[in-house]
């Protein structure tokens, strides 16, 4: 009993629980602006044309997926390492390589939306582009806008990378927090005026800028700590202590494998729906994941406070740690959504009484049951990429990855057109079944190198 005592008050006490816990609060206040972001549309706007947001979204999110490298945990990882050994000239390198990939590939994405979208949009005129009627034009108009959001939101990713390479959980928070307040507010303040898809489009371009800001001031006043190893920014920019190609041909990896899991949980499905489906639908899909975000979003902090921590492990090439390290962080956030799923489910339907139309109800709560055993899978797979990234097995999971978003995609597909309105969530729900596969494969690796200082993981 007493062993189990101080056990429990060692891990009370441990700094990985006290971090994630912080970011898991911040999470779970982000988690609620979305949830209200969801009402007020559904209030102003109406099923359909939120649909046509949402739709916006997704487009857009479908095309920055091709450029959306993984330079923030990739930035994130060596800075812990870094810092961990005292700081220098790679970790002002780290920094500077990062911001400037962050700012050039944001350049590129807008010149290639406006490309994009604009031929789209010209061909849909000429008659050539059948797949868009006149709500498809809004789609992709908006989509195009939205390609400014990653020029945007690029200071804030980097600022925010360095101040959890440091394990400033903290200011992280207080940055994300301030950011998702001022869109539920510029979203909120768009509908209204406009009345229809373009105010909650403009209103997340002014959201993403006050994130922006927000994390250049975090980042600054953390820089003038004592304990600080941040360097100032425009040293960052004059380093080339780490190449740019290294750092890219490391952040693709990183990259396509977070992308492909993101395309096929929510920009796919809901593209899907959009096109195959009853386009309402969308609305009452991404409104079902936002009510699994509140609960899946509090493992974001454990997955956040683990990428510096098995970083750390990593460096000191400590398998036997970082086995407990991935498996505790696992096993917790498993744990923490799958209880909450069981507390939510039979409450849910008052939260929709009272802050949804009455139409928005009944098809957002039967979405909700279908998704429940998918999330609760799911969740118990919050450290797998950093497991890939801090080991160096980002090849393997780029494989398993990529083998199962053909086969998701296509299982989600089918179902969408047997069932235009229900089946993207069984296909979701079926795609999280995926995860275990990862599992596995931490789980196989972990254990062959048990106890040894395995020249796999990074150093």
């Amino acid at each position: 009993m007493k062993r189990a005592r101080r056990a429990a008050q060692g891990v009370l006490a441990s700094r990985f629980l006290r971090e994630s816990t912080t970011l898991q609060a911040a999470s779970l206040i982000k988690a609620g602006c979305g949830l209200l972001s969801s009402v007020v549309l559904a209030v102003t706007l109406g099923a359909l044309e939120q649909s046509v947001f949402y739709l916006a979204t997704s487009a857009y999110a479908l095309l920055w997926t091709l450029l959306n490298l993984g330079v923030g945990p990739i930035a994130t990882m060596h800075i812990a390492k870094e810092a961990r050994g005292g700081g220098g000239a790679r970790l002002v390198g780290w920094m500077g390589v990062s911001l400037r990939i962050s700012f050039g590939l944001a350049l590129i994405g807008v010149a290639l939306a406006g490309a994009v979208f604009g031929l789209l949009g010209a061909g849909a005129l000429d008659g050539a582009a059948g797949l868009f009627d006149g709500e498809g034009l809004r789609v992709l108009g908006l989509s195009a806008l939205l390609a400014l959001s990653p020029l945007f939101e690029a200071p804030r990713n980097i600022f925010v990378a360095g101040l959890q390479g440091e394990r400033r959980m903290l200011d992280v928070s207080r940055v994300e927090v301030g950011q998702e307040a001022a869109r539920l507010a510029f979203v909120t303040f768009g509908a209204l005026v406009t009345g229809d898809a373009l105010g909650p489009t403009v209103g997340m371009l002014l959201g993403s800028l006050v994130g922006g800001a927000l994390a250049f001031d975090a980042y600054g006043r953390a820089r003038r700590a004592e304990d600080s190893h941040l360097p100032r920014v425009r040293d960052a920019l004059r380093s080339r202590e780490i190449r740019t190609g290294h750092a890219v041909r490391e952040g693709v990896k990183v990259g396509l494998v977070r992308n492909v899991d993101s395309l096929g949980t929510e920009t796919i499905p809901s593209l899907l729906v959009g096109q195959l489906g009853d386009r309402t639908w969308v609305t009452y899909l991404r409104i079902a994941l936002r009510f699994g975000s509140l609960l899946r979003i509090l493992v974001v902090g454990i997955n956040r406070t683990a990428l510096p921590a098995l970083a750390a492990l990593a460096h000191v090439k400590d398998v036997a740690a970082l086995r407990r390290t991935y498996w505790r962080a696992s096993l917790l956030s498993g744990a923490t959504v799958t209880a909450g799923l069981a507390l939510l489910v039979p409450l849910l339907p008052v939260p929709l009484r009272l802050l949804y139309p009455g139409d928005f109800q009944e098809p957002v709560y039967t979405l909700v049951l279908i998704l429940v055993p998918g999330f609760a899978i799911a969740s118990f797979s919050v450290a797998n990429d950093v497991f890939y990234l801090v080991t160096q097995q980002l090849r393997v999971a780029l494989v398993i990855s990529a083998i199962g978003l053909a086969a998701n995609v296509a299982i989600t597909a089918s179902c969408v057109v047997v069932w235009p309105r229900t089946g993207a969530a069984i296909g979701l729900s079926i795609a999280c079944l995926w995860s275990l596969v990862h599992m596995g494969y931490a789980g196989q690796w972990l254990r062959r190198h048990a106890g040894v200082a395995a020249p796999g993981v990074a150093g």
